[in-house]
Parts: C-alpha cells; sequence; structure tokens
C-alpha cells in the first residue's frame, strides 16, 4: 500500500517500464535533449544560448522572447512562427560564424498575433526583460506566463459571455472523474461519471477549450467526445513537473471535496484533480488559489442532456443558418458578463430540486411583479464590469492601473445596487443587498482604490501618474520636485532666449536625446558660445549646455525614482486586494444571480411566459404551450398546442404532414422542460410539470463522414443511448425513426422500438414519438398508454393549408406531395408521384402483437429493459 492522500484513499506508485506514462517521458526527455543538443551547436552567442535554455523546460511551446521592442523566436520556433503568422523568416548571427533563424513580432501588436496562434491552438510561453538594458551585457529573462486555449486570463483571448474550461480526466477504481476549471473565474468543479455516455454529455455540458489527459490512449478514447477547436494535451501524470506540489498545499487545497464524494469514487477524483494542479502548476497558475474552492458537480442532481440534444433544441446556439436563433439567446437580457456565464451554466444544468427550483422561481416572480424596481436594478447592473474575472487578474499579478480603476467603478455600481434592494420589503430579495455588500469588503476596497488612485490613471506604470501624490508622502516629495524642475526649465528656457535674443528657442524632450535646445537652421550661427550642438536636422539645430545638463539629471533622476515607487506602491496595492478575494468574488457571484432573475423577469414579462407548477408526479400538463425560439425569431403568428401526459397516456403517437410543426412540438415540449427546471417561466397559457432526469431526443438527419458513420448509422445510434439510460422520468422525443432505410426496414423498427418502449409498464418513460409510418397508429389497438395525436389539415381546392394545431386522432396522409408541389417541384414529376402513391396505398399494414401473456406481463421492469445491440 502506497502513501495515503486527502479523504484516506491510497495513491497510486510509479509502475513498470511499459506503462504508457514511460513512453510519454521518454518523448519530453527527446525533446528536451534536442534543445540541448542545439544550445551546444549554436556556439557562444549569449541571447541563443539564452533563449534555448528558456526553451527547455517548454519543448512543445513557441517562445517568444522580449528583446527591445519585438517579442523575437529563433531556430525551429521562428520557422514555425513564421510560417503560423505569415510572417518573414530572417536570420541572426549566432557566434562562430553561424547564423539561426529569427522571426518575431512588434511589442506592441503581440496580442493581436497571441490571438492568433491561440486560435490555432498553440502553447505559446512568453519571456520578459527582467531588467533594464545595459551597454555589453545580457538582459536577464525569465518566463512570465504560458498562454494555452484553456488557461487565458487575458480578456482580449476570452469570450465575455462564456467560460473557458480546462478539463483534466482520469479514470480509477471503475469510475471516470472530470475536473474542470475556468481560470479567468476562479470557478472549479469536479464530477464522475459512470460510463462514456454521461462522459461525452459532461463534457459536452462544459465545453472545454482545453482537455489534459495523463496518456495517448485517453487522448485516442476521448478525442471524438469534444469539439474540433479544443486543444488536447497529454502529459505524463508522474512528470518532474508536479513533484514540486506533489507534498506541498496543492492537494490541501481540494482534500476537503474528495472528502464530499463518495469512497468509492475518490481515486477517480483525486488522480483527475492531481492531473490538473500538476498541469496548471506547469503553465505557472496558482494551482492552490485556483482549486482551494473546488465544488463537487453531482451530474445525478441536474437534468442529464447529451450532446445531440443540446444541439437539436438549439439551447446555446442555433442549428440553422442563424446561429443566434437560440434558447439562450431568447433568454439572454443580462447586463454583466457575469450574468451572462451564469445563465449558461443554468441553461446546460436544469435541476432536480424541486425546492431549489421554486425558489428561483419565486425570485422571478418578484422581479416579474415589480417593474419599476426591475428597471432600477438593470441600470445599475450595466455599470458593472466583469469583478471575476478583475480579480482573477489582481490574483495572477497581471492586473494594470485601468483594471484596478475598473475594479473601483464596478464595485461602486455594485453597492449602489445594493442600496435599491436594502429596503426592499420583498423578504427573496433583501438578501442579496448583504451578499454584494459582502460585510463591508466592497466598501473597504472602494474607498482604498479612491484614496490610491487618480481618477484617470494610465494605462501602464511605465511613465508614472497612477497615484494620487497624497496617498504616499515620499511620492508627494518626488512629484513636488519634479513640479518644481519643471517651473525650472520654463524659467531657463526664458533666462536663454533673453540672453541670447533667439526668441524662436524652445527646450524640447526625446525619449532618445532627453532634453535639448531647438532653434531653426538659419538661427545656428547666434547660438551662444557655451552651446554643445547635439543633433542636426533638415531645418533645426539642437544643443545643450551646462545648466540644462544639470536640471535634465535632476529632472530625470526624480522621475525615475517617481516611477519605481509608483511600481512598488503598485504591488503593495495589488497584494493587499488580492486579500479581499475571497470576499468579493461572493459578492460577484450574488450580482451575477440577480442578473440573471432580472434577466428572466424580464424575458417573462415581454413574452407572457407563465410561472409553472412543479410536482414530483411524473407527468406533463401545458395549455397553449409555445416555442421559445420559434416565437423569437422565426412566425409573428405562433400556433400554440396543448401537451397532457399522465400515468394512463405517456406514449403521444403523433401523426400529420410534412411542415405541418410535428418537430415544433416535440422541441417545444422539450424546451418548456428545461426552461422550467432551471428557474425560468415558460411560454404556455398555463404548465404543471413533472421532473424530467434525463432528455433525449432522436431528431433530423445527419451522417459523420470522417468516422465513417451514415446518416442510418447515427440514427440507430442515438436511439441506442436512449434505450440504454432512459427511465420513467425521462423524456424522449423520437421524431422520424427508422426513415433513413428502407421502408420495410424502417417500419420494423420504429415499430419495434415503439413495442419495447411500452413493455417496459411502470418504467416506461414519457415519449413524444412522431412519424409518418401511419401504420404504427394501430399500436393504440394493443397498449391503452398510446394516445394518437395527429397535426390538422383543411383540404382546399387550391391544396391543403396546414394548421399547426395538434388533436386527438390519426391521420393517414404525410401530403408530401403536396409539399413538393409547394417546393416548385416541376409538374411532371408530381403528377408521375401521384400515380405511383396511388398504387402503393394498397399495401397490408403494419402487424400489431397481440396481448401480452401474464407470463410476459409479469417480468419485472428492469429485465425488460435489458437490451442487446451489436452497436458501440
Amino acid at each position: 500500500m502506497g502513501p495515503c492522500g486527502p479523504g484516506g484513499l491510497a495513491i497510486p506508485q510509479r509502475r513498470g517500464p511499459s506503462a504508457p506514462h514511460e513512453d510519454r517521458r521518454r518523448e519530453n526527455t527527446a525533446r528536451t535533449a534536442a534543445v540541448a543538443e542545439a544550445t551546444e551547436a549554436v556556439g557562444t552567442s549569449p541571447l541563443i544560448a539564452q533563449y534555448l535554455s528558456l526553451k527547455q523546460p517548454y519543448p512543445e511551446a513557441l517562445l517568444l522572447s522580449r528583446v527591445g521592442d519585438f517579442y523575437e523566436a529563433y531556430g525551429d520556433d521562428a520557422v514555425e512562427l513564421a510560417q503560423a503568422l505569415t510572417i518573414v523568416c530572417t536570420s541572426k548571427e549566432a557566434g562562430k560564424g553561424k547564423r539561426v533563424a529569427m522571426s518575431g513580432v512588434p511589442h506592441h501588436s503581440v496580442d493581436h498575433y497571441l490571438g492568433r496562434l491561440l486560435r490555432q491552438r498553440r502553447i505559446v510561453a512568453i519571456a520578459e526583460q527582467m531588467e533594464e538594458p545595459v551597454p555589453n551585457r545580457l538582459v536577464r529573462r525569465e518566463i512570465v506566463r504560458v498562454l494555452t486555449p484553456g488557461t487565458l486570463l487575458e480578456e482580449q483571448f476570452l469570450t465575455p459571455e462564456r467560460n473557458n474550461y480546462v478539463c483534466a480526466i482520469a479514470t480509477a477504481a471503475g469510475f471516470t472523474a472530470v475536473a474542470a476549471c475556468d481560470i479567468s473565474t476562479s470557478q472549479a468543479t469536479v464530477s464522475v461519471v459512470d460510463d462514456d455516455d454521461a462522459l461525452a454529455a459532461e463534457l459536452d455540458r462544459l465545453a472545454p477549450s482545453e482537455m489534459v489527459l495523463a496518456t495517448e490512449e485517453d487522448e485516442a478514447r476521448y478525442k471524438s467526445m469534444v469539439s474540433e477547436s479544443c486543444k488536447t494535451t497529454v502529459r505524463d501524470p508522474f512528470d518532474s513537473m508536479g513533484e514540486g506540489v506533489q507534498s506541498g498545499n496543492g492537494q490541501a487545497a481540494y482534500a476537503s471535496v474528495l472528502r464530499e464524494m463518495a469512497l468509492a469514487q475518490r481515486p477517480a477524483g483525486h488522480e483527475a484533480m492531481a492531473l490538473l494542479e500538476r498541469y496548471l502548476h506547469y503553465v505557472r497558475i496558482d494551482a492552490a488559489g485556483v482549486l482551494r474552492h473546488t465544488t463537487v458537480h453531482e451530474t445525478r442532481k441536474t437534468m442529464a442532456i447529451d450532446r445531440s440534444t443540446r444541439r437539436h433544441l438549439d439551447l446555446l446556439s442555433g442549428s440553422s443558418e442563424s446561429r443566434s436563433a437560440s434558447l439562450l439567446n431568447v433568454l439572454a437580457k443580462t447586463e454583466t458578463a457575469m450574468g451572462s456565464r451564469l445563465l449558461a451554466q443554468w441553461l446546460c444544468a436544469p435541476l432536480l430540486d424541486i425546492e431549489r427550483i421554486c425558489d428561483r422561481h419565486d425570485r422571478v416572480e418578484a422581479l416579474f411583479d415589480r417593474i419599476a424596481l426591475r428597471a432600477q436594478l438593470q441600470r445599475g447592473l450595466r455599470r458593472i464590469g466583469d469583478i471575476q474575472r478583475l480579480m482573477q487578474k489582481i490574483a495572477a499579478r497581471r492586473a494594470g492601473p485601468r483594471d484596478l480603476a475598473g475594479l473601483a467603478a464596478s464595485l461602486r455600481a455594485a453597492l449602489a445596487v445594493a442600496a435599491d434592494l436594502r429596503d426592499e420589503p420583498a423578504s427573496l430579495l433583501s438578501p442579496f443587498a448583504q451578499a454584494i455588500a459582502a460585510g463591508g469588503a466592497c466598501a473597504d476596497v472602494v474607498s482604498l482604490l479612491t484614496r490610491a488612485l487618480v481618477d484617470e490613471p494610465a494605462a501602464t506604470l511605465t511613465d508614472g501618474g497612477v497615484f494620487r501624490v497624497e496617498y504616499d508622502e515620499e511620492l508627494c516629495q518626488l512629484s513636488s520636485l519634479r513640479s518644481a524642475a519643471r517651473d525650472h526649465l520654463i524659467a531657463l528656457e526664458g533666462d536663454v532666449r533673453a540672453q541670447s535674443g533667439l526668441k524662436g528657442l524652445k527646450i524640447r524632450y526625446t525619449q532618445a536625446f532627453g532634453y535639448y535646445y531647438e532653434v531653426t537652421r538659419s538661427q545656428a550661427h547666434a547660438v551662444p558660445a557655451d552651446f554643445i550642438r547635439r543633433q542636426s536636422l533638415v531645418n533645426a539645430e539642437r544643443f545643450t549646455d551646462a545648466r540644462l545638463k544639470e536640471l535634465e539629471a535632476k529632472l530625470l533622476t526624480a522621475r525615475a525614482c517617481q516611477v519605481a515607487l509608483e511600481r512598488r506602491l503598485f504591488e503593495a496595492l495589488v497584494d493587499q486586494l488580492d486579500s479581499f478575494r475571497d470576499p468579493l468574488q461572493a459578492a460577484a457571484e450574488s450580482v451575477a444571480q440577480l442578473d440573471v432573475y432580472c434577466s428572466l423577469a424580464q424575458v417573462a414579462a415581454e413574452r407572457r411566459y407563465v410561472r409553472p407548477t412543479m410536482t414530483a408526479e411524473s407527468m406533463l400538463d401545458v395549455t397553449a404551450g409555445r416555442h421559445a425560439i420559434v416565437e423569437a425569431y422565426g412566425v409573428a403568428d405562433f400556433v400554440p398546442n396543448e401537451c397532457s401526459v399522465d400515468d394512463t397516456q405517456r406514449f403521444l403517437l403523433i401523426t400529420g404532414p410534412n411542415m405541418g410543426g410535428k418537430s415544433t412540438y416535440l422541441r417545444q415540449t422539450a424546451l418548456i422542460c428545461v426552461m422550467a427546471q432551471m428557474g425560468s417561466f415558460v411560454p404556455a397559457a398555463r404548465a404543471k410539470l413533472g421532473l424530467i432526469d434525463r432528455l433525449y431526443t432522436r431528431i433530423g438527419a445527419g451522417d459523420d463522414i470522417a468516422a465513417g458513420r451514415s446518416t442510418f448509422y447515427v440514427e440507430m445510434s442515438e436511439m441506442a443511448l436512449i434505450l440504454r439510460h432512459c427511465t420513467r422520468h425521462s423524456l424522449l422525443l423520437i421524431d422520424e425513426v427508422g426513415r433513413g432505410t428502407g421502408t420495410i426496414d424502417g417500419l420494423s423498427i420504429a415499430q419495434s422500438i415503439s413495442e419495447y418502449l411500452l413493455e417496459l409498464d411502470t418504467a416506461l418513460p414519457i415519449v413524444l414519438f412522431a412519424t409518418h409510418f401511419h401504420e404504427l397508429v394501430k399500436l393504440s389497438d394493443a397498449y391503452a398508454r398510446v394516445l394518437n395525436l395527429h397535426v390538422a389539415v383543411a383540404e382546399e381546392p387550391a391544396g391543403p393549408v396546414f394548421s399547426h394545431r395538434v388533436v386527438p386522432g390519426s391521420s393517414s396522409r404525410s401530403y408530401g406531395i403536396a409539399v413538393a408541389t409547394m417546393a416548385g417541384l416541376p409538374r411532371p414529376i408530381v403528377d408521375r408521384a401521384k400515380a405511383i402513391a396511388a398504387e402503393l396505398e394498397a399495401r397490408p399494414g403494419v402487424e400489431m402483437r397481440g396481448a401480452r401473456s401474464p407470463a410476459r406481463a409479469g417480468r419485472s421492469a428492469e429485465a425488460e429493459r435489458q437490451l442487446h445491440m451489436e452497436m458501440p
């Protein structure tokens, strides 16, 4: 038994040389050795040797090293950088007559180029000059940050409305754990899943920008579960990069969260957290600071929504030509970036706890009823910046003066919002005032920053002028000295003009030449004899003298001292602000929640949504339900429909014409359930809803050519997933299953699936089954729980008119030929289609199974659900 880690679990020890991580270690060692060989090969150039030395710990990264006004790369990195950015690759002297490839980008536009590299899923290491350049001496440089797609803090590389997660995945003791964190907001979670289906759903919920794995075997297994834009990083779990933190404060940061997990799940949770911790340490992120507030995300406490369902329902983005036509955008009336991210989180993980759901409904209702208060709060929220990400930049010591000024302005606005709520009689809203105030922390930080910073500080500390002079006694003295010296400059300029008679003489300053006298060329012959020429221009001459040199030295000394002092003061101020990190992050979370509640109330008021009644029963009763997305982005007059499901009728078989609205009816039912369980009001006249634990869809057609999967294979794979995991409390949306193959095979599969579900007895989920196989309507004769519905069609002389009304009964026609005519199909083709249809209408109907035998009826629901499929 090896040494024990948090929660009393054994930490696995290093195994034999055949383990996958050993192969990975040898690859890293080989890359490092190659860099070392290159270092020796280039000769004695100190700059190149320094560059390659910095490169050794990060062989897979592009290293950009600050040299003057440029960030430069050398050797193979230079060639790769030039190809990635389409810039010129030149060469540089490397010593002993050798040259090395060189490319670079200007420092003032480096962010633009970094964005391009990160979009290509590259790792970029940045080395900065750590001291002022001195002639004939190599400047000390250090790597200050390592940028990867999942570990970004800089807002220019991030989407304000979405989280940016890096995930680590590990498997142990039969469980798979996903440790995820958003470095930019310090939000971290760990979840444990039972199988790959649940893992794929969890990864789709998180939508990580980067996935960290222990072996290349894991990469091959999990790569298909994330989007193509997600970078996959394979790190040896026993790499030396983690040895410095294995026994330090890192494990203590997440030890408590491991104790919240089931004992059998702890080994997987520990390995995932340890892998993530080591990786953060490797990319120079404070892992302990980020992971100390990790929470357990229990997948069983939220509605399970798989990737295809999230896509079919357009939860986060539209799947049609309009990418903005999504449920998220319908509900997004948030005023802050923090609220936007939280809204997306709620939408991806609807709750299964009725008490928590109703608590959210209560708060939405409180703001729904108070129109004036809601408008006032939204005006205040609009002035609040992204406090979460500002605090993380402060924690990482990457904040600038304007970040601190932005934090002060945001906290002032937050305190104003809290003041609006403080006297609010509604007990549901007044607690937000206390939460936002954070026990006085917000007011203390605002007071501190107001005393310290000028009203409009400079973007950087390069030239000073960030702090109020009265903030520090020494700063006040230096500022007075500089002000007096500037007065002396003005006086000196007047004296020299009077003495020399050169009325056009001026004292000017440039960074290259410092202070100097400038006169026109026509007056150059009349300058005093003690003037020393500094520079000749086309139309002017520049000079200096002993008095100006003396004054310049005083000015530059005072300026350098003031800049150095302001740097020290800024570092101390950032340290002081970091001590407020926890209360300010808690206040930011409260601001985000209030913003989401205001947004949901605003949408409900604008679109006539109603509060749903939640029940523990497995049922749906929706009056005049509407499709939230179609109503917002589609036709002006949406036709509402009813949906009623209970224990007696749980299988709704829907037939009707193409373009009649069957798929819309299925989707709107699912969206209403998602909206209700996330805490929103719903688009209906009335709604009583039971909890849905798993939501599955089999809608639309699409292949996966890259994976060699046909349309029908994809369809059957999705059905297999549904049948493996559905429960009595699940909602299944099945639209035209079986249409991807021949009619006989398709009808057979559709009937077989229907019968399998119907014979689950008490375990039968809620099923909405839309089909063009009209033979299936006879299922209602054999199974009492089947309710036939159809889309009403009015037969007119000019052709059928689709009412989009779903009514009881069945339909015997799909009106496909009529739709083809409406679409403009040539008339001869339409006529021939009608003739063929007439010949085929005499086909025999589907053969229904008879009543179940007593022996069959006595089978348990669990035994009845054993599904044997030759599918992955």
